[in-house]
């Protein structure tokens, strides 16, 4: 074996370990999620989970707005910024800490975010500690990414979550919906505190190195098309749903919303994977290759089997909320077989971004969104809707082959 291959070996090594924790990570994020709101459906009324979820929602998608494209972004710059990653990050903050004020305060004043706020006790006070809290929690995955430090995040996500749940059973019996709303914001605000010191202490390893940063025209090129792109994949999330509770009534979206949020959790869980990918694609360029395609295999090899096993066990699975929930057993196999082709798409995204190509992160991000939209617009049924979505993964997943291949 050569120096390179072995140099190839080692980083694809570190490669699919960051991965893994970063996967790792998504998954306890997910399940403590459901076992969540599962736990809040038992001590709160109806009524009171609804409204608090809203709110949920609300900060939510007001953290999505407001990280800007830098958390992916940083993914490329950290890792070549040596001497000059504690001015990258101070600015990545600065950026991301104003964009949340902003988006916050816009949700607040307008009438529909001001009613869901409202419904809350306590609901103005809290939202935009949450909103601005979790906007810079969820850029600081990518910040530890970036900084050589994936195994931290499932480590901080992991103590949020441990955290998250005792406070949820400690307080909502006593207070409420406003127990269940400070069940996410302290331990949010609280983690932000510590791994903001620890990213920064981390951030001075890296002083002694010659580093660079983008420029400006670099900025524009990535985040003018990417920006948008996460837009997408924000819309693509929270908008379906919407559709088809429109189109379908409660009932059937009830079914459609579980699903959805199990495909989204592992689109999340596959994107996660092969972050650090940009990371050594950044720093390794004459590696892309090697890197690319032990990547895409090791993906496979992890995603696969439990794609496969979802498919093959989806009725007992939705039998976990009851038995009406059975019903979108095709539907949940019909999105993870589309979730093969999908883990194609999300390769070459990667690749994407680590180049910095803003213009290849956008378009298939794009167009998947806009074919969900669609999708959910105009198809007779939900099992229609996932066949097109098959489809859609299917067609973008060789126009990636196929550019990924001219470009090798």
């Amino acid at each position: 074996m050569t120096e390179t291959s072995e140099t190839a070996e080692t980083s694809a090594r570190g490669m699919t370990a960051d991965g893994l924790a970063l996967t790792a990570s998504a998954a306890v994020t997910a399940a403590a999620g459901m076992i969540g709101w599962a736990l809040a459906a038992r001590l709160l009324p109806p009524a009171e989970v609804g409204d608090t979820s809203a709110f949920v929602s609300g900060f939510l998608l007001v953290a999505g707005i407001a990280e800007l494209g830098l958390g992916p972004a940083v993914l490329r710059w950290l890792p070549r910024a040596g001497h000059h990653r504690r001015r990258l990050l101070g600015r990545g903050y600065l950026a991301v800490l104003a964009g949340s004020l902003v988006a916050s305060a816009a949700f607040v004043l307008v009438p529909a975010g001001a009613d869901v706020v409202h419904r809350v006790p306590a609901g103005l006070a809290l939202f935009l500690p949450a909103a601005v809290g979790w906007t810079l929690f969820q850029f600081q995955d990518f910040v530890l990414t970036g900084l050589g430090k994936a195994r931290w995040v499932p480590v901080e996500n992991g103590v949020f979550s441990a955290l998250r749940l005792a406070l949820l059973g400690a307080l909502a019996p006593a207070l409420g919906a406003l127990g269940l709303v400070l069940s996410w914001v302290v331990p949010t605000v609280l983690g932000v505190l510590v791994v903001t010191v620890l990213v920064y202490r981390r951030a001075r390893s890296g002083q002694a190195a010659v580093g660079m940063l983008p420029d400006r025209r670099e900025v524009v090129r990535l985040l003018a098309p990417a920006y948008p792109a996460m837009l997408c994949v924000v819309v693509l999330y929270n908008v379906v749903p919407l559709i088809v509770l429109h189109r379908f009534g409660s009932a059937a979206n009830a079914v459609f919303f579980v699903v959805w949020t199990a495909i989204n959790a592992l689109d999340v869980a596959a994107t996660s994977f092969v972050n650090p990918l940009v990371v050594r694609l950044s720093t390794e360029p004459g590696q892309a290759r090697a890197l690319v395609t032990k990547a895409a295999g090791r993906l496979v090899l992890v995603f696969a089997p439990v794609l496969l096993a979802g498919g093959l066990l989806a009725g007992v699975l939705l039998t976990i909320f009851g038995p009406d929930y059975t019903q979108g057993a095709d539907l949940l196999r019909i999105l993870l077989a589309a979730q093969l082709p999908r883990l194609v798409v999300i390769v070459g995204v990667a690749v994407h971004l680590a180049a910095g190509r803003g213009l290849g992160v956008a378009l298939p991000q794009a167009a998947t969104a806009a074919a969900a939209i669609g999708l959910a617009s105009l198809m007779p049924s939900e099992f229609a809707f996932g066949v097109g979505m098959f489809v859609t993964q299917a067609v973008l997943a060789v126009i990636v082959l196929l550019h990924l291949r001219g470009r090798a």
